[in-house]
């Protein structure tokens, strides 16, 4: 990239010098405005060492130059620079020097290929490869908390660049990271990742050597670092192309890589940020080996594995149920179990790792009062295979008080176990709860097992081949995928495998991750690792047998060196790709994103699972297939610890709803909405004009239920053709809420009762389809359905199916800067809280708390209240447009009478004279209803002791008790 750091002929410029250069440069789309202000910073003139240069041209009239900006004024600098000429895209050739101790980590890669390439041969996978490897280089050298947060910049030329006389195509890639950084920690940080950017990348047919590649000059600060939108003259320039985000997860010990949008990040604004001299980076802590040596070799130390005297195997394993009745004692177990194991055959592995995992329990899984998590063990177990019986015994019996006498008790209970529950526990559960109650134990088991999976591939790896093909690359992709999944089969699924969609089990939660990016970055790490530790038991093997054996320490050391050929092609960059596309069948679950979020009980927090079923707060597990969470955590409610914070609450929620009925209502409407469940199936509608705490409300729950609150476009319940059933990932995206807020409405929308009916049932499947699956996802709603609004919509039905499930909540409640009291139109009125959302962070757990009490005491049910039947009911009669017609045309008279085609005319003229031209009820309707008002039509072809009003009389249409036009409904005619 850059020039080397020569001063020749740049100190001596003079500034009769500079003053002609900007008058050559004006011909070369430059800025005065920026010549000038450069010409009054040259160093020499200040006698001040320089921090910018110029690379001179003199064939295109470009003279260089050496300037001191200080620190004060270089802010300034860069924004007169970015407005000049990345804003009008002027051309410039400035360069900047590092700074000593407090700059960010710049990282210049150069490659040089045959003169042949004429295209890019590096894609985004290799740049992430790359930038993978800096980081877990860093974990060594800096200490990383949950707080940390920093940027990657990547930047480069828009192509190619093919250097005739020296018969090469160069290209390469700026990248800064964005930390601070001295100058022997950049030094040590590129020694480190030298050789394994070099084995990820060792596919490129590069001329020049993998030093070179890596500019030293730029890590030593020799060379200076070219200012973001200067270029080399003759040269394109580098252009941002990709910036990610870096956060640690402590949980861990990964980095989140998370892209971001290059239209969220204004280069202009942000210019500071690509500049070499820039000090607002993060600085962190050295890690304390770094400091103690200032490098980490990283020597492989590895045990040499003992071996276990193999039993004779019985004919089939799972005949071992049979004999476990005949069981008196722990020897007899112990030949059983050893039995069992010894039959398994490599390819039912699982079996053998659903032993191990159970068997790492600790005493709280089989000991006095253990029964719940007992028995769940069982469960597990039997859901994985029936002949694992054997092992629920061998695990029971490691209690001190087990007697063999209840064998055939076990024997019973497992044979009776449902193995129909839906969210029944799996080898996945054994395996979690063994990582959080014996981590050690875990950790130990895992890696057993992963020998064991590693052992099948080198099998792959026969002797033919060992001794005839020396380039032979051992095992497939697919066979490495393979062991990839043993590694990490309980942390992620693929859900798509022609698009490559990944989720990761973070805590209890499974999150989406981009492309299975930590999975494939653990290739190059965790599994190489593994490898390497497995070649090296190998070696250390063959050297120690005794008696020696030349033979088969030959095999040993062929096959070790066959597993350090694997490793290379871990760390190789289109090998890894290639693993990563067959890990995707290894991986896949088609009924994954079926499962996800399905259970209407369960509401995840970051500490934890409610179970509103059973009404308890406790772990979370990898079966309960939670994508969504609070995003806080849960904290029972103290009413002595939190009584100020409820206090605040209380008041805030009585100034929202001053009418007692309206304030117990909407604390059971909120409550209502953590549980998945539909009891009341209604759509709430909170109606009030202006300043009325609506959308405080919202902001609110918002805040308590974090993922669990969605949006809903106004269209899903207006559209008429609905969306429902199609390619609508708005509508997939509400799979798991628990509480959809639409858009506010205007005037004259109009609500789709089919679609808000299938809404809010509670029990009607919805099916969609995002764009990355292949098929669709069927779920049933468990949201609580709301809009905030000024203005009600239109609903054309009258049946009694749609107005059951509308519920009106009026926000009666006035927030101003100047409050009245007494006023007749407004009689609540309060001082408005113009910080009222800021202590919504505080509130935020309290109110949760204190909505998870009300729903254990509700179960989700709403009672209703008057007030809200009462508004709802007039606005029903407000859209009940046959009711208006009678009250406004018809009159009782004993000595009247009315046919179906006079009533037919005239509700036609008079719909259109009040409600325009569409959205009228049919004629067939209209007699209905005049049937169940009025008694049938008789033989007279009449309605008969009523008339038509054409004069505007005063108007009874029928008594009292006949007024009640709530009596009739769609579904009554």
């Amino acid at each position: 990239m850059t020039t080397n750091n020569r001063q020749i002929n740049i100190e001596s410029q003079t500034e009769n010098d500079m003053q002609k250069s900007h008058s050559n440069k004006m011909q070369s789309k430059t800025s005065k405005k920026l010549n000038d202000y450069l010409i009054k910073h040259i160093a020499k003139n200040s006698g001040l060492p320089y921090t910018n240069t110029r690379m001179p041209d003199n064939d295109c009239g470009i003279y260089g130059g050496s300037y001191h900006i200080s620190d004060e004024e270089y802010p300034d600098f860069l924004r007169l620079y970015a407005n000049e000429i990345l804003t009008k895209n002027n051309e410039e050739y400035l360069t900047e020097k590092q700074l000593d101790s407090n700059g960010p980590i710049l990282i210049d890669i150069d490659l040089h290929f045959d003169y042949a390439v004429d295209k890019r041969l590096y894609d985004i996978s290799h740049i992430e490869d790359g930038i993978d490897i800096y980081l877990a280089e860093l974990k060594t050298i800096y200490q990383f908390d949950e707080n940390t947060k920093f940027n990657v910049y990547v930047m480069q030329k828009n192509d190619v660049n093919r250097v005739v006389d020296k018969n090469i195509t160069k290209d390469g890639i700026h990248i800064i990271i964005g930390l601070q950084a001295d100058r022997i920690t950049q030094i040590l940080l590129r020694k480190k990742v030298l050789p394994k950017i070099a084995e990820a990348w060792s596919d490129f047919p590069i001329v020049n050597t993998w030093d070179g590649v890596l500019d030293e000059g730029v890590s030593k600060a020799d060379s200076p670092w070219q200012l973001y939108g200067s270029r080399k003259p003759h040269h394109d320039v580098y252009k941002l192309t990709y910036i990610y985000e870096i956060t640690y997860d402590t949980d861990d010990g990964e980095f989140i890589r998370t892209n971001i949008h290059l239209d969220n990040f204004n280069v202009i604004e942000n210019i500071e940020k690509l500049s070499a001299r820039y000090t607002g980076h993060p600085s962190l802590f050295h890690t304390s080996e770094f400091i103690k040596t200032k490098e980490s070799n990283g020597t492989l130390q590895t045990n040499a594995r003992q071996t276990r005297q193999k039993r004779s195997a019985m004919n089939n394993y799972s005949d071992v149920n049979a004999y476990i009745l005949k069981i008196k004692n722990r020897d007899e177990l112990k030949d059983a179990v050893d039995e069992f194991l010894d039959s398994i055959q490599s390819f039912d592995y699982e079996l053998r790792e659903a032993h191990d995992y159970t068997m790492t329990l600790p005493e709280s899984y089989y000991g006095n009062g253990s029964f719940l998590k007992w028995i769940r063990v069982g469960w597990a177990l039997r859901n994985i295979h029936d002949s694992l019986l054997i092992v629920w015994v061998a695990f029971s019996a490691l209690a001190e008080n087990f007697d063999f006498n209840n064998i055939s008790d076990l024997y019973d209970r497992w044979q009776n176990m449902d193995l129909k529950n839906p969210y029944g526990l799996t080898k996945r559960s054994i395996m979690h709860w063994s990582r959080e109650d014996a981590l050690e134990k875990f950790k130990k088991v895992r890696e057993t097992s992963i020998d064991f999976y590693i052992d099948q591939t080198i099998k792959t790896i026969t002797l033919d081949k060992i001794g005839s093909d020396k380039n032979s690359r051992g095992c497939g992709d697919f066979d490495i995928a393979g062991v990839l999944y043993q590694l990490h089969k309980h942390d992620y699924v693929c859900v798509s495998v022609s698009k490559g969609v990944w989720y990761q089990l973070k805590k209890h939660c499974w999150i989406q991750n981009d492309s299975g990016t930590t999975l494939r970055h653990s290739i190059s790490t965790t599994l190489r690792n593994l490898y390497w530790k497995r070649a090296q038991s190998l070696m250390n093997q063959a050297s120690s047998l005794n008696p020696p054996d030349e033979a088969k320490s030959k095999r040993m050391q062929e096959n070790a060196n066959k597993i350090l050929n694997i490793c290379t092609r871990l760390g190789n960059t289109n090998d890894k790709n290639n693993i990563m596309r067959e890990s995707r069948e290894w991986f896949y679950d088609p009924d994954f994103l079926q499962q996800l979020d399905s259970n209407p009980y369960l509401l995840s927090f970051n500490n934890g699972v409610i179970d509103f079923e059973s009404k308890v707060f406790r772990k979370g597990y990898p079966e309960d297939h939670l994508s969504k969470c609070t995003k806080i955590d849960y904290v029972p409610l103290d009413k002595e610890k939190h009584k100020q914070t409820m206090d605040e609450i209380n008041d805030f929620m009585h100034k929202l709803f001053p009418d007692p009925q309206l304030y117990k209502y909407m604390w059971e409407h909120l409550a209502s909405t953590l549980i998945g469940t539909s009891s009341n199936q209604t759509f709430n509608m909170y109606v009030g004009v202006g300043a009325n705490g609506k959308s405080v409300l919202t902001d609110l729950m918002k805040e308590c239920l974090g993922d669990y609150k969605g949006d809903v476009p106004l269209s899903l319940i207006t559209d008429r053709r609905g969306k429902i059933g199609g390619l609508a990932p708005e509508i997939v995206a509400l799979k798991g809420v628990r509480y959809a807020l639409m858009q506010e409405p205007q005037e004259g929308d109009q609500i789709n009762e089919g679609v808000l009916k299938q809404l809010t049932s509670g029990f009607d499947p919805i099916t969609a389809r995002a764009p990355y699956m292949t098929e669709m996802v069927t779920f049933i709603p468990q949201f609580k359905l709301c809009v905030c609004t000024n203005v009600l919509m239109e609903i054309k039905s009258q049946d009694h199916g749609t107005w059951r499930r509308i519920r009106v909540v009026d926000f009666e409640s006035l927030f101003t800067n100047t409050p009245v009291q007494g006023d007749p139109e407004k009689p609540y009125q309060f001082l408005k809280d113009v910080k009222i959302n800021e202590k919504f962070p505080v509130w935020r757990e309290v109110f949760m708390a204190m909505l998870v009490d009300i729903a254990f005491k509700t179960e989700g049910l709403v009672h209703d209240c008057p007030r809200v039947l009462s508004a709802s009911n007039s606005y029903k009669e407000k859209n009940d447009y046959i009711a208006e017609f009678i009250r406004d045309k018809m009159i009782v008279d004993p000595n009247g009478s009315v046919s179906k085609s006079a009533i037919t005319n005239e509700f036609t003229l008079w719909y259109k004279s009040i409600h325009g031209n569409t959205g009228a009820p049919s004629s067939k309707k209209v007699h209905t209803y005049m049937d169940k008002k009025y008694g049938n039509y008789d033989k007279k072809r009449a309605w008969v002791g009523i008339r038509i009003n054409f004069d505007n009389e005063v108007i009874n249409s029928g008594s009292d008790e006949d007024n009640d036009v709530d009596n009739i409904h769609e579904n009554d005619l």
